[in-house]
């Protein structure tokens, strides 16, 4: 009798006083493997993480991933993508869905140069700037927004795709494309790629 008693009182009580939104699960995006200098990686509500040297801080859905000053850090998402950031970078981490397409890692960098190297031919990864969108599957790029009216976007090896509102060029291994606001990408042209993954030399060592 008194378990029943008690039955509508916990109804009630889980009315007024509803589960934490700590309770829920966040969807793990990735792991943060290695900061030389600091991450810091802001949560969806507010809450910073950090990282220094070598560990294996989790990254979730909608966060902000920053460098405190200077410095760079290695990422690895759940798919394998290993993304890594540079200099004063702010970035954040997001995912898009489709029937036909399957899973899609989004990589918004608000500022600061981005690397990522992706060995999955059936997924893509998105990396977004206030000027346009670089698209890469199997390949290896960098992107670095210069300002929020300018960001250049290189393939090492492999080939992307990087769109603005008014074209999309087609990048193919050691070349590069400039993107600038209201314009079209411009025409992909060779370069030094050496200097782009020369700091992600010591985040990739064991």
């Amino acid at each position: 009798m008194r378990t029943r008693a008690r039955a509508p009182l916990i109804a009630v009580a889980l009315l007024v006083f509803p589960a934490s939104g700590g309770v829920a699960q966040s969807v793990v995006a990735g792991t943060a493997k290695n900061a030389i200098g600091e991450l810091v990686a802001v949560r969806t509500d507010g809450v910073e993480t950090r990282l220094r040297g070598r560990g294996a801080l989790r990254i979730f859905e909608g966060d902000v991933l920053r460098m405190n000053g200077s410095g760079q850090a290695l990422i690895e998402t759940e798919e394998g993508v290993l993304v890594g950031l540079n200099g004063e970078v702010v970035v954040q981490v997001l995912t898009r869905w489709e029937k036909e397409q399957g899973l899609t890692r989004i990589l918004r960098v608000q500022r600061g140069e981005l690397w990522a190297r992706s060995s999955d031919a059936r997924r893509a990864v998105e990396i977004e700037t206030p000027v346009g969108v670089l698209v890469a599957r199997a390949a290896e790029v960098n992107l670095k927004v210069v300002s929020d009216d300018e960001a250049i976007a290189t393939v090492i090896s492999g080939t992307g795709d990087f769109s603005t509102p008014m074209a999309t060029c087609r990048i193919r291994a050691r070349t590069t494309s400039f993107g600038h606001r209201s314009k079209a990408c411009t025409p992909p042209t060779a370069t030094d790629v050496q200097p782009l993954i020369g700091w992600t030399h010591a985040l990739l060592l064991p």
